[in-house]
């Protein structure tokens, strides 16, 4: 059950953000940010799947945030970030445009979370929202991601969230 209230939790968050709604958390919004960019001649600018997360300079990217643990999809424009943490847990979101389908995005957060230790847990939509939830158990606690994606004007807009204990987070 408790496992079902953190997954619910971090799936209305996290379609809580995409709609536009403030957390309560410590947020860093940009109004006009700037992707971050690679040279198009670096394997990183073809094949995003495999690329490294590193610290981005893009003001919409909160100083401190979790890269480690939510990176930037390759060639994504990055709006907003946020992340709290109150010493018993982590919580973090991104929220970013992308020219990119939703299917190679969640592919990418898939595999990235798999890496992590996290399981992909069923389905692949709630209504007409695209989004992919994911769990894992440290201890005795459950952790949870979701990746979530909608179209909008030609763009994929998608928000990742996280709520983790703090020390995994790193």
């Amino acid at each position: 059950m408790k496992k079902k209230l953190l997954v619910l939790a971090c799936s209305t968050a996290v379609l809580a953000a995409v709609a536009g709604c403030g957390s309560g958390g410590t947020p860093s919004v940009s109004s006009s940010p700037t992707a971050t960019q690679s040279s198009p001649a670096s394997p990183e600018a073809t094949a995003p799947q495999s690329q490294s997360p590193s610290p981005s300079e893009s003001p919409a990217i909160a100083e401190g945030f979790p890269e480690n643990l939510i990176p930037l999809f390759a060639g994504s424009t990055p709006t907003a970030t946020s992340f709290a943490e109150d010493g018993k847990l982590l919580t973090a979101s991104l929220t970013a445009s992308s020219a990119a389908a939703p299917e190679e995005i969640a592919a990418f957060y898939t595999r990235h979370f798999e890496a992590l230790g996290f399981a992909a847990l069923e389905g692949d939509a709630v209504d007409s929202t695209s989004t992919k939830d994911f769990a894992r158990t440290t201890g005795a606690e459950t952790e949870t991601a979701n990746v979530s994606m909608v179209i909008r004007e030609g763009q994929t807009v998608y928000t990742v969230g996280a709520n983790v204990l703090p020390e995994s987070a790193e």
